[in-house]
């Protein structure tokens, strides 16, 4: 098969060449920057194969003024981008709006991330997955003792797609992660829930291996592409290139949209910023990813670093980072672990989620564009998606069918 262009060198991207590679498909990727440097390297790392409750439920819409209105608050607004975000926004709204609804997208999040560590190992092989994925479990908690009408309809959503919750109180809760604060009252252990090393590893281990397997990575910026019809091609347009492909994959995550407008490609998509602040590891004594399900920030025990990661800030790709959310993170975590050394803090750090309204990615072709796939749009949870989303494309490129139903994932669905 001839070789097939990718444009996008971040989770979705590599983990969607190194797949074709072991198809035997030759393999480009174009992005500006080094593989695995952008909305990839610095999310928190999790791998939630039991993740399947979409971000937008029933109820959910009572809660948004007093998180707007909150400054420790786990979502923001920026005034002048809500314009902008408004369509987004009313389409999020809605698709949290009924419980048949929130079942159905929890099903389709349930088969894409359910086999995520099994498609790691296959794509990393024994040796880098047993460095890279750590299977620890993760602890989700609260302070709140009683549980809220969106807590009990993602039980019901968990235990529809089978998923295990071991469900803990009191010492329990301390006995497996010492040095919490006292304040929290229950909390829930999923124990094939994981983590990686590090995120930025992750991505330099699978293109180290799309590299030896004789990958071409071009490090330029893509301008524009356009559709050449009389010759069945794409025209990419880059920092200094023009060139035409026959086969075109879009994984630009954030900046998908804004690649395909000259093809006239219209999506109801937008960015849901994200920041973190890492501290150097002999900061926090921890094992486990701990994750503060109120407050919306997670602390993951990385190779390198402690991570703590969080909110939700609309405010476009264009806005300068809000350096307020850096103090926030650290008193969130300073409260949730008392010991943690804030004074080893390293780095601040913002990013780009690139998501949907109905948290579900967009893998998919269109009839009028042959030989142009997508596979963008995973919100928060690239790192999970990226390995079944890699394997959903390169059959779809191959012609191959899939395992699964990918029709909740089409871009006709909007």
């Amino acid at each position: 098969m001839e070789k097939i262009s990718i444009i996008g060198a971040g989770i979705v991207g590599m983990c969607t060449a190194v797949a074709l590679q072991q198809r035997g498909v030759a393999v480009r990727i174009i992005d500006e920057r080094e593989p695995g440097t952008g909305t990839s390297f610095g999310n928190a790392g999790l791998v939630s194969v039991d993740s399947c409750v979409p971000i937008a439920l029933p109820g959910m819409i009572k809660n948004v003024p007093r998180w707007l209105t909150d400054p420790m608050g786990p979502l923001s607004v920026r005034p002048a981008y809500l314009p902008s975000a408004l369509p987004w926004l009313i389409r999020w709204v809605k698709s949290g709006a009924s419980e048949k609804n929130a079942f159905r997208l929890g099903h389709a999040l349930r088969q894409l991330h359910q086999e995520a560590v099994d498609q790691y190992r296959k794509l990393l092989g024994p040796e880098h997955f047993d460095e890279i994925i750590k299977l620890t479990g993760q602890l989700y908690i609260w302070e709140n003792s009683a549980k809220s009408r969106t807590d009990l309809l993602s039980e019901k959503i968990r235990k529809q797609n089978g998923v295990a919750v071991r469900e803990l109180a009191g010492e329990e809760i301390f006995d497996m992660v010492p040095g919490l604060n006292r304040a929290v009252t229950r909390a829930e252990f999923y124990e094939k829930n994981g983590h990686v090393a590090n995120p930025y590893l992750l991505v330099q281990r699978l293109f180290r291996i799309f590299s030896e397997n004789g990958g071409e990575f071009i490090r330029q910026k893509v301008h524009g592409v356009s559709r050449q019809a009389d010759s069945n091609t794409y025209r990419i347009i880059t920092t200094c290139d023009d060139f035409s492909v026959k086969r075109l994959l879009v994984c630009s995550g954030a900046w998908s949209k804004k690649i395909l407008k000259g093809l006239g490609v219209g999506i109801p998509f937008d960015t849901e910023r994200g920041y973190h602040v890492s501290f150097d590891r002999g900061a926090l004594d921890l094992k486990i990813p701990v994750l503060h399900k109120e407050r919306a920030f997670g602390v993951t025990p990385m190779v390198d670093n402690i991570r703590v990661a969080g909110f939700v800030e609309i405010a476009g790709l264009e806005g300068l980072p809000d350096m307020k959310k850096e103090e926030v993170l650290i008193g969130n975590v300073k409260r949730l672990f008392p010991k943690i050394d804030i004074g080893m803090k390293k780095n601040f750090w913002l990013g780009f989620r690139p998501s949907t309204p109905d948290s579900l990615p967009i893998l998919s072709q269109l009839d009028s564009l042959p030989n142009l796939y997508f596979g963008f749009g995973h919100g928060h949870t690239g790192i999970t998606g990226a390995p079944m989303s890699a394997e959903i494309l390169a059959n779809m490129v191959m012609g191959t069918p899939n395992t699964i139903d990918v029709k909740p994932y089409d871009i006709k669905r909007f």
